[in-house]
């Protein structure tokens, strides 16, 4: 259990720094179009309402503390996942330069694997 606390603090506490940089990279970017900016802030958005919403059943502030008997935890994690994977499939085809595609894939994949280890240790516990 405290393996899985550990790397559920990991997974929604990078979120949260991921995507606040990610706010205010769309906040100062002039180069795309408004649809654009309000689809990619409502990305980010549901990734932070989450994050904020584990963080707050993590410090036990929320009404159902039980994070085993939760369906949070496997919805963060597979939309993190499914996220990503759709995500990164979009950057390497898209016309990004090599830099910009490798940072990206990079991100994912530490965002994939830290989601699969959280999903993974959910299922071996909440199984005990």
């Amino acid at each position: 259990m405290n393996r899985l606390v550990s790397f559920l603090w990991v997974l929604a506490g990078s979120t949260l720094l991921v995507w606040i940089i990610r706010i205010y990279n769309l906040l100062n970017d002039n180069e795309i179009s408004s649809g654009e900016r309000i689809w990619r802030l409502l990305v980010a958005t549901i990734f932070l309402l989450v994050a904020m919403t584990v963080i707050k059943v993590l410090i036990g502030s929320w009404r159902d503390r039980n994070i085993l008997n939760s369906l949070l935890v496997p919805a963060f994690c597979i939309w993190t996942i499914t996220y990503w994977i759709v995500r990164s499939i979009g950057i390497l085809v898209a016309d990004h330069e090599a830099g910009f595609k490798i940072a990206h894939a990079c991100i994912a994949i530490v965002f994939i694997l830290l989601a699969s280890i959280v999903n993974r240790l959910k299922t071996i516990v909440s199984n005990i």
